[in-house]
């Protein structure tokens, strides 16, 4: 099977297992509302599932690297399917904690496929190959949260178990199509990274990981606080909800697939990055303190826009640090990191938005957005060949 062909089967796979993840978005926090649970509660709930993602991502990355991809993650893709099925029949938040606490060792599955994308293209087509992922990250969006969110209107009690059944069939699909990568050792770029001074590839490397961890803070504050910042401050009904994050994960698509390879071709990694930084702390700062619905549909647009510049270009400058044999165990460090800014995020944010007032979690991330963005634009960032 050709290169493009396996690229092609992992991100079907992931675009139709993250559509029944988006669609639990919406769900997760308003099942943890009707079980009784504030927003501190809802907080401490997904940033469980994290915290065990954050201790587990390392050592799938370095058991991927030594037995395979595949093998780790059709089980990690089938244990949260089981989850999502056992959180819709679930009828107290303690049980519910519990799943959803357990099921943070399949949310492995998202390195997991980022490596799988790394062995299957080159360095010089992998900034687009990580575009296609999160391109299928941003349009599982489009469609997991209205889906969800009408689902949840309409039959609550079936909602999660439908969600279970679309990460199912990506199950199923990955275990016919999906098949182990071809993992070479590319002497050249051995001798390319094998001439970087080791303090400057540490520093690169950190680098990245400490700007993904600042992308996936702002992300988590946005997802966990949105759907009760919506109910409780504009009385929006949950499909109304679910259209708001459907808009953002459109435009976010539009960019990953369609103007990131370009980008980075003309501008390199370190623009993009700086502008991605500052697009989404315009757009946060204006959902903290909206005015009418062109304002809001203008935080849209921030939001989506540095998502969708900045989740494909860190994953791949960080790939292209890193010698091919070490891609797991890079991705596995560079999850974990990401998993502990999931852990912090939402425990951070249900308790600022209780104790201190609801746009809070906005204007502490959009302010972190605008301080990021004149980090990166004072010490620029730059591609490894350069």
């Amino acid at each position: 099977m050709s290169g493009r062909a396996r690229l092609r089967h992992i991100i079907i796979a992931e675009f139709l297992f993250l559509i029944g993840f988006a669609m639990m978005v919406p769900l997760l926090p308003l099942y943890a509302r009707d079980l009784g649970a504030n927003a501190t509660f809802v907080g401490i709930l997904l940033a469980a599932n994290q915290a065990v993602d954050f201790f587990f991502a390392p050592i799938a990355g370095r058991l991927s690297d030594r037995y395979g991809r595949r093998i780790l993650l059709l089980p990690a893709m089938l244990l949260t399917a089981v989850a999502y099925f056992l959180i819709g029949l679930s009828g107290s938040f303690a049980v519910t904690l519990l799943i959803w606490t357990v099921a943070g060792i399949g949310s492995s599955h998202v390195l997991l496929s980022q490596a799988y994308v790394a062995d299957v293209t080159s360095e010089r087509r992998r900034t687009s190959g990580m575009g296609y992922w999160g391109a299928s990250f941003a349009l599982a969006f489009v469609i997991g949260p209205p889906v969800g969110a009408m689902l949840y209107a309409r039959m609550p009690d079936l909602s999660a178990t439908i969600a279970a059944a679309v990460a199912l069939a990506a199950t199923v699909y990955a275990f016919i199509f999906v098949r182990e990568p071809e993992r070479v050792h590319h002497r050249e770029t051995e001798r390319k990274s094998a001439v970087l001074h080791m303090s400057e590839l540490r520093r690169s490397v950190l680098t990245v990981i400490a700007l993904n961890f600042a992308v996936i803070f702002i992300w988590s504050q946005f997802t966990t606080i949105l759907p009760l910042y919506t109910t409780d401050i504009f009385k929006w009904e949950v499909s109304k909800y679910g259209m708001y994050l459907g808009s953002v994960g459109l435009i976010a698509a539009i960019v990953q697939g369609g103007l990131v390879g370009r980008l980075v071709k003309r501008f390199g990694h370190g623009p993009l990055v700086s502008t991605g930084f500052g697009a989404l702390g315009v757009g946060l700062a204006i959902l903290a303190a909206p005015v009418n619905m062109v304002t809001l549909a203008l935080s849209a647009f921030g939001i989506a826009t540095g998502f969708g510049l900045l989740m494909p270009s860190l994953p791949a400058l960080l790939s292209m640090n890193v010698l091919p044999e070490r891609k797991g165990l890079a991705l596995g460090v560079f999850q974990s990191a990401s998993t502990l800014a999931r852990v912090i995020a939402p425990l951070i944010a249900g308790i600022i938005y209780e104790e201190a007032f609801p746009s809070a979690p906005f204007v502490l991330t959009a302010t972190l957005g605008l301080l990021v963005m004149v980090m990166t634009s004072v010490f620029t960032l730059r591609d490894p060949k350069n």
